[in-house]
């Protein structure tokens, strides 16, 4: 609306005869975006971003609009919010004339870093160099600080083409140590002087194994380890390398992101703004838009356990919506991806836990569980890695989801039995404690089969469940059947002929949940498929571990779409408060609360949350309203 509304002022300040240009630029304007390109009044390229404080500022180039047939930038622009959503254009903070000593006429890609209480912005040419302006302000405006270029071809030993002096990036290290890289072909480096202006001693270059680097160097640090990342190959991916240093040695990593749609060139711009991690780039996305007419675009990012960089997924959803400051007092309770959650009380250490599946991972290719651990149900702790299926899983090396857990005691002992599915097959795993360590005392799948009659499907998905009338162990699990047996005592082991099949109805699709309460067993399941719009959970109800199921009427309890715009989705655990008659469901959404039609890369990036769960004087389960 906001955006309407602006470009009807345009059109009446035109009709009357105002120069709408030279207005916009004594005023700002605000905008609220609603996905990808996250700026669509203007093409932008060569996104730099800054936090200060509780602000994201956004600089980026100005590509002239149309189907240009080159590279058309006079001019940096500058944007800024506090939630992602709500944005700030600024007027022109700086342009190529303010830098007299240039004489290519294009202002190419910049970056800008605060240190000691002013903004520094370097900003690249087409061949007279590498500049830097400063100001008092983030949004400026700048000025040229030097009167000459700070870097030029001449600084680029080993290089012959005129271009190379381009797309600066400057980190200051913890140490307050200012790095500048810089480079097209060739990565260049050096130190920067405490004035910012000035480099201090040599120049050098940057060069490792498969260092396949085009331009766009970008510098971060995540915990201990520093990150290059960088434009590769034509038309230009993303890849980037670690190093424990900031000056290397880099080992590569790989590809990042893909081919931008409709634009050559990427520039990544990587940034962490109040706990959640963004990836910035442009592409060619809008209307007339393409190589030389681009658009600043944002996803969220996330980071594995070995502090490699997940690979980015393109999306038009983008990093907006979906974003809600995690306070570990709201929906979702964990911070990052995770699907799939089981939830536990544990008697031996009077904590709660949920094991998810890491998620994030292009084609749930995810390899390892970690566990969360709570005291109250609202601040959650990160227990770290309790299995990882490439060093502690013989058998198998991806494809983690879906995890289930009980605690047994045993002569005074607590025993904790962890099933899991692992490249469509089910383990078993086993610790003393909730938080691990896991190991295998199998070294082979526990389930590697289907039901006799059984045709279609996967073994996925395993449920655990203790009945407490019976003291007996039951073992669930099964995509598009839902299979069920008895544990044997050692519950590591079953007897395959007692194998039964309880699959509730035709809807029945994964995710199966059993619990008892009040002389009945509730069977919750997923309907649909997890990357349909109607992909929601139902329940049905037995009077023994093993059925058979009575599907009530009204058997929705969770659905992906509600009144309030909220979206839960599927697959969950429930979780009674010991000693109460006191219920919560935890289940997992998708990242973008507000986005239904997700597609397939969407369905990779979810969220665990937890609501209350109540039923009525029969027993029936209310349906869940999701909140936040």
């Amino acid at each position: 609306m906001m955006r309407k509304l602006y470009w009807i002022s345009l059109f009446f300040m035109t009709s009357i005869g105002i120069n709408a240009n030279a207005l916009a630029q004594d005023s700002l304007f605000h905008f609220v975006i609603n996905g990808n390109p996250v700026i669509t009044h203007k093409y932008t390229a060569d996104p730099a971003v800054l936090v200060v404080g509780d602000t994201l500022w956004l600089y980026t180039g100005h590509d002239c609009a149309g189907k240009q047939s080159g590279y058309k930038m006079k001019d940096w622009c500058v944007f800024s919010t506090t939630d992602m959503i709500n944005w700030t254009e600024y007027p022109t903070p700086l342009k190529i004339t303010d830098f007299v000593w240039d004489d290519t006429g294009a202002a190419y890609a910049s970056h800008i870093i605060l240190r000691n209480g002013k903004y520094y912005f370097y900003i690249s040419t087409n061949g007279s160099g590498i500049g830097v302006a400063v100001s008092d302000r983030p949004e400026g405006p700048f000025k040229d600080a030097l009167g000459k270029p700070l870097l030029t071809n001449k600084d680029c030993f080993g290089s012959n083409h005129s271009w190379v002096c381009i797309d600066p990036a400057v980190f200051v290290d913890e140490d307050g140590q200012a790095w500048i890289f810089w480079g097209n072909r060739f990565c260049y480096y050096a130190k920067l002087k405490e004035n910012m202006i000035e480099i201090d001693g040599e120049i050098k270059k940057i060069d490792f194994k498969d260092f396949n680097f085009t331009e766009a160097p970008w510098i971060h640090k995540y915990k201990d380890k520093y990150y290059l990342t960088y434009a590769s190959g034509w038309p230009e991916k993303v890849a980037y390398a670690m190093a424990d240093r900031v000056d290397g040695p880099y080992e590569y990593k790989g590809i990042l992101a893909e081919i931008a749609g409709n634009s050559n060139t990427i520039h990544p711009s990587i940034v962490e703004f109040k706990g959640q991690w963004y990836f910035f780039y442009h592409n060619g996305g809008l209307s007339e838009g393409g190589s030389y007419s681009r658009s600043v675009c944002a996803e969220f990012m996330q980071y594995n356990f070995d502090k490699a960089i997940r690979k980015i997924e393109f999306t038009t959803e983008g990093a907006d919506r979906g974003y809600v400051p995690l306070d570990n007092k709201n929906n979702p309770v964990l911070q990052g991806y995770y699907a799939d959650p089981e939830v536990m009380f544990s008697h031996k250490t009077g904590k709660y836990y949920i094991y998810p599946t890491s998620d994030g991972f292009h084609e749930w290719s995810g390899y390892y569980f970690k566990t969360f651990s709570s005291d109250n149900l609202r601040e959650w702790k990160d227990e770290g890695v309790i299995l990882n299926l490439q060093k502690d899983i013989a058998w198998a090396d991806k494809r983690a989801w879906a995890p289930a857990i009980i605690e047994r005691k045993v002569n005074d002992e607590y025993k904790y039995y962890y099933y899991f599915s692992a490249d469509k097959k089910i383990g078993v795993a086993i610790a003393d404690d909730p938080a691990g360590p896991f190991y295998d005392p199998l070294g082979k799948p526990l389930v590697d089969f289907r039901p006799i009659g059984q045709r279609g499907g996967q073994e996925i998905d395993p449920d655990v469940f203790h009945d407490p009338v019976s003291d007996k162990y039951y073992l669930y699990w099964g995509n598009y059947y839902l299979a069920a047996v008895e544990l044997n005592d050692d519950m590591i082991s079953f007897d395959e002929s007692k194998v039964i099949r309880m699959t509730p109805d035709r809807s029945y699709n994964e995710g199966t949940y059993v619990f008892y309460r009040k002389g009945l067993y509730y069977f919750l399941w997923s309907e649909n498929d997890t990357r349909d719009e109607n992909y929601q959970v139902r329940y049905a109800t037995a009077t023994s571990p093993l059925g058979s199921l009575n599907i009530p009427k009204n058997n929705l309890i969770l659905s992906k779409k509600t009144e309030k715009g909220i979206y839960g989705t599927g697959h969950n655990s429930v979780l009674q408060i010991p000693g109460k008659d006191e219920w919560y469901i935890v289940y997992h959404r998708f990242r973008r609360p507000n986005a239904v039609r997700m597609g397939w890369a969407a369905g990779y990036h979810r969220e665990v949350c937890m609501d209350k769960l109540e039923f009525n004087e029969d027993g029936s389960i209310k349906p869940v309203v999701p909140t936040l």
